[in-house]
């Protein structure tokens, strides 16, 4: 007879004594049979819930899965085990923290995404967000740039958590980025990515609107969704006459759209001639009179990016145009997914699939967390005043960590001055010229002043070592033994005047 393999969970309303225990791992007889106790939570302050099982591989071990607490007691939970019981804080490197609004709506403990068959879309525009930040070519972007962008954080937590607003996402987005980053990011990349927000924030509410069957978000979001819902419903059906259904609802904003009833019948010269026209109105339709219009007319030019070369698609096009309108690349990279429901193939070199599968890896809650620290616990316990902020966080990756804005929502956040970095970089500066390495504070300012004295040691070092080994040599006898040098050299401080 097989056994049952499949641990009991259980509930617990735990002060701090009984916090310390079930954290410890010490189980607790004031438990019930966890079965989707939301309703039930009984927390009050100075209390947390703890979701755990009873391990059947080690008797009498209780393994804590899910820690749920109301937000204005997670400072005095992360805190707490922070100062007084460091060993197991961080608490969200190893186990989930939830407040009450997420709970509400779980009905287990294992939690799938659901993105309406639009997942491939959303992987296209997070592609397209990472490479217009990147201003590289898709081939040269890395699965960590995707994971850092805006949209797969949008993405997810839609997918995850639709009840989230974009604005509560955006936040907890900029915030974790401030508090990891321990050098402020460069004034030309900040400006980068403000621009790029403000050109995706309507695809992001167009794609959020379009997953959850709303028509009308509001009248221009809306006319955009009844022109993607057209889109899917002609690909589906596979007819041939798409740009017709996908322009119907954008005609009386985009006049220029009518040559594209007929797009099927023209040759490629004239779906590029098109093109250009489409472009050349966007400047005049850059006001937020024309807000409308111009989102349209946005649409419109990534949509014949996808088909200008007699049916396939033309990116290059789109990305000809980066610099001063990214959102046709964003709008291109999104459409070419309406209506694609297979995404494990090797689209955009192979990273469409890799991006897929984070946006669609079930949130299991029975299971330790695949973050380093969630961005609430890391609220808590990041000190600006300190030389390492982050030093509470205990963080063993030198250059990104990986972040949970929200319960499951991970992205990676690039970490641009580590301890290690940084040592490396100072033992580099010292190792240049005294006329080259610039007296950016008074320690270097100090060594560089003293660094002649200690040459002229070294020197004098150097020769009496020579002169003890080799006994009183002139010069070219000396140089004739230069491989027997190395032996005193290799030891000096600092690394050998070879470094100097």
């Amino acid at each position: 007879m097989v056994r049952d393999m499949r641990p009991e969970y259980h509930y617990t309303v735990a002060d701090e004594q009984e916090l310390d225990k079930l954290l410890s791992g010490t189980p607790t007889q004031e438990s019930s049979l966890w079965d989707n106790m939301s309703k039930h939570l009984g927390l009050k302050t100075g209390t947390a819930g703890v979701v755990w099982a009873a391990d059947d591989e080690a008797e009498g071990l209780a393994r804590p899965l899910l820690l749920i607490s109301h937000e204005e007691d997670i400072r005095w939970l992360c805190g707490r085990y922070a100062q007084l019981h460091s060993d197991l804080s961080p608490l969200t490197a190893w186990c989930h923290l939830l407040t009450p609004r997420f709970l509400e709506i779980l009905d287990s403990l294992t939690r799938t995404p659901y993105f309406a068959q639009l997942q491939a879309a959303w992987t296209g525009l997070i592609i397209a967000e990472a490479a217009l930040l990147a201003e590289k070519p898709v081939a040269q972007i890395r699965l960590a740039s995707c994971l850092a962008t805006q949209s797969y954080a949008i993405a997810r937590t839609h997918g995850l958590w639709s009840h989230v607003p974009l604005n509560d996402v955006l936040r907890r987005f900029d915030e974790g980025n401030r508090l990891c980053r321990r050098e402020s990011i460069t004034q030309r990349g900040d400006s980068r990515l403000t621009k790029l927000r403000s050109c995706l924030e309507p695809l992001w509410q167009v794609m959020s609107a379009f997953s959850l069957g709303r028509n009308s978000v509001s009248d221009s979001m809306g006319v955009l969704v009844s022109a993607l819902e057209s889109l899917r419903r002609a690909r589906y059906e596979k007819n041939k006459q798409e740009a017709s259904h996908l322009i119907r609802s954008l005609r009386p904003y985009v006049m220029e759209v009518e040559a594209l009833e007929s797009l099927s019948n023209l040759h490629p010269e004239m779906r590029l001639s098109i093109f250009d026209r489409v472009v050349a109105e966007l400047a005049s339709a850059h006001t937020e009179h024309d807000k409308m219009r111009y989102n349209a007319l946005a649409l419109v030019a990534g949509y014949l990016a996808t088909v200008a070369a007699g049916g396939s698609p033309s990116l290059s096009l789109a990305e000809a145009h980066a610099t001063r309108w990214p959102e046709i690349t964003a709008w291109a990279y999104l459409i070419g997914g309406i209506g694609e429901n297979v995404v494990w193939t090797s689209s955009f070199d192979g990273l469409g699939r890799l991006v897929a599968r984070e946006l669609l890896r079930p949130l299991r809650l029975d299971e330790p967390p695949t973050c380093d620290f969630a961005f609430d616990e890391a609220y808590v316990l990041a000190d600006p005043k300190l030389n390492d902020p982050l030093v509470h966080l205990r963080i063993k990756q030198a250059r990104h960590v990986t972040v949970a804005l929200l319960p499951g929502v991970n992205i990676a956040i690039s970490i641009e001055s580590t301890p290690l970095t940084q040592g490396k970089r100072e033992q580099t500066q010292l190792a240049r010229p005294a006329s080259t390495t610039p007296a950016v504070d008074p320690l270097a300012a100090f060594a560089d002043a003293l660094w002649p004295y200690l040459q002229d040691r070294m020197n004098c070092y150097m020769q009496s070592a020579q002169r003890d080994q080799y006994g009183p040599h002139d010069d070219d006898s000396g140089r004739g033994r230069g491989k027997r040098k190395s032996g005193p050299q290799s030891n000096l401080p600092l690394g050998g005047s070879k470094r100097y």
